[in-house]
């Protein structure tokens, strides 16, 4: 089926008279009668179109004289190209077409957008609808989550150590601007260690999906010798081990022997989410990313109920529904894991409605974790539920970060204010890594 062809015929015969604007609808009407792989065929079809360097080989390529005193279109453009570009983003908006939402963005970026978007009769007026439709698919919600990762960070970073009451005196209506400063001298919209590891653990993962766990220790190990004014005490004595005896196992081995009971900490929890975005519901390779510095139950059982929790929230679950994806038995798990996520489950359960008083928000990855869902569960918005993260003190960048990639990946970009979004200064590494992250997802979810 050349369905360039009919997307074409299906807009010239959409016009009511001569001088009447092509209705996109029109095209969305193709999918009438489909079967499933024809409907997907046009999906793909569609997907092509959303790029001003489309061309529709269909189309008529001589100007009528009325379209020479017109704004110029790029070059080799036909008019019926820019008709094909519209209806595509239209039709993929209306049927949630994931894999169209980091196109779209490129496309509204993009300078010559402005000068076309005036000769769109449908998108021009719609495009916010359809940017706001496409940022709630698993694609916008996967830059969601980084986004209320980083500002979660961003933001904590002021209030990070200090105690509620301090945090309460300094900020009487409660800490909610992107300052900077803290205990290591953050620039106002940097972040920690919690959104550079992150980075580092998505940039692994994208250099080697089937296998990342050597990729991410290269990161790590780029990332400890740029002399990071925040790092870890637990993931510092990892990476160290590793460059000593050149192995992640032998590393983590390290790490469990030196430090026991006390590798529970936070450091694998708070640096997680990137493996969410790209595995699906399977912790697996969430779980192998974090022994790496973390070689504990409790650590592995805290990253698995979040990497799951994340993935349902991302499939559009709401809060108390992702959750329980999250608390479920984990098939296939190791005794210990399965034995620390029943426990976890137990403790987490009724959460949302303890007062803030029984919350700690300590470094303790089981007390990060309950503060994180604490604040999430509890609140309406993604600057809710973050606000109400960091003003808990204590580990607050951490806290902060990992109630943030919960809040975006319910709530997708758009939730994000836009003096915190406008205020981060790697903004552009967030967004790459997004798209690079859903394209893993995407590979391996054809490929399955």
């Amino acid at each position: 089926m050349d369905w360039e062809a009919r997307v074409l015929e299906a807009l010239r015969n959409s016009r009511p008279h001569w001088d009447a604007p092509p209705d996109w609808r029109a095209v969305l009407a193709l999918y009438g009668g489909l079967g499933p792989a024809e409907a997907a065929a046009l999906d793909r079809t569609l997907l092509t179109m959303i790029d001003l360097g489309y061309r529709n080989p269909h189309a008529e390529r001589e100007l009528q004289p009325f379209e020479g005193v017109e704004v110029s279109l790029p070059a080799g453009m036909a008019p019926e190209d820019l008709l094909c570009i519209e209806a595509a983003v239209l039709v993929a908006a209306h049927r949630g077409l994931s894999d169209a939402y980091f196109p779209f963005a490129r496309l509204m970026s993009l300078p010559t957008w402005h000068v076309v978007r005036s000769r769109l009769t449908w998108l021009d007026r719609e495009a916010l609808t359809v940017q706001r439709q496409l940022a709630l698919t698993r694609a916008g919600r996967s830059l969601g989550a980084l986004l209320g990762l980083a500002v979660g960070d961003a933001l904590g970073c002021t209030v990070e150590f200090m105690d509620r009451a301090a945090i309460r005196r300094r900020f009487p209506d409660g800490h909610r601007e992107i300052l900077g400063g803290g205990p290591f001298g953050i620039p106002a919209g940097g972040w920690t260690d919690d959104t550079d590891m992150a980075v580092a653990v998505g940039r692994g993962i994208l250099e080697s999906p089937a296998d990342p766990v050597d990729a991410v220790g290269r990161h790590f190990v780029a990332w400890l010798k740029s002399n990071p004014p925040d790092v870890g005490n637990t993931c510092r004595t990892a990476i160290a081990a590793y460059m000593r005896l050149g192995s992640w196992e032998l590393a983590s081995a390290h790490v469990a022997a030196e430090l026991g009971k006390w590798a529970a900490g936070n450091g694998a929890l708070m640096r997680t989410l990137p493996a969410a975005l790209a595995y699906g519901c399977d912790p697996a390779q969430a779980i192998r990313i974090g022994r790496m510095t973390h070689p504990h139950p409790e650590s592995d059982a805290a990253i698995a109920i979040y990497h799951r929790t994340v993935d349902a929230l991302l499939e559009g679950a709401g809060a108390e529904e992702a959750l329980a994806a999250g608390l479920s038995p984990l098939p296939g798990a190791e005794p210990p894991v399965a034995k620390a996520i029943g426990d976890l489950a137990r403790r987490l359960a009724g959460v949302k409605d303890r007062p803030a008083e029984q919350i700690r928000a300590g470094g303790y990855v089981v007390e990060t974790l309950e503060a994180a869902l604490w604040a999430f569960l509890r609140s309406q918005s993604l600057e809710e539920c973050i606000t109400a993260a960091v003003n808990l003190g204590e580990d607050a960048d951490t806290v902060g970060a990992v109630a943030g990639g919960l809040a975006g990946a319910a709530y997708g970009p758009a939730a994000v204010p836009r003096r915190w979004s406008q205020r981060l200064r790697d903004r552009a590494v967030l967004d790459e890594l997004a798209e690079g992250l859903y394209g893993v997802f995407r590979s391996l979810t054809i490929g399955n």
